[in-house]
């Protein structure tokens, strides 16, 4: 995010999606793994000041070597 930051880009916020599913046959041998096993998917959408999309990511992780942790905090 450096590099937006010195285009000028003022990040403001962004929408996650996490998921799982089953591997197709072609990530499971870009990951070594089965064709079937469990995977992590997310994807992210970030945007600026302006509401304009800045990023957008779309990533598979192996269930087996990740984790997710979210810290929920109350708002009054």
């Amino acid at each position: 995010y450096r590099l937006m930051r010195a285009a000028g880009i003022t990040l403001h916020s962004a929408r996650q999606t996490v998921g799982a599913r089953a591997a197709t046959v072609g990530e499971a041998r870009d990951l070594d793994e089965e064709p079937g096993a469990p995977l992590l998917t997310m994807e992210r959408v970030t945007y600026d000041d302006t509401g304009r999309v800045v990023e957008f990511g779309s990533h598979v992780y192996r269930a087996a070597r990740y984790a997710f942790e979210f810290q929920l905090l109350v708002r009054p």
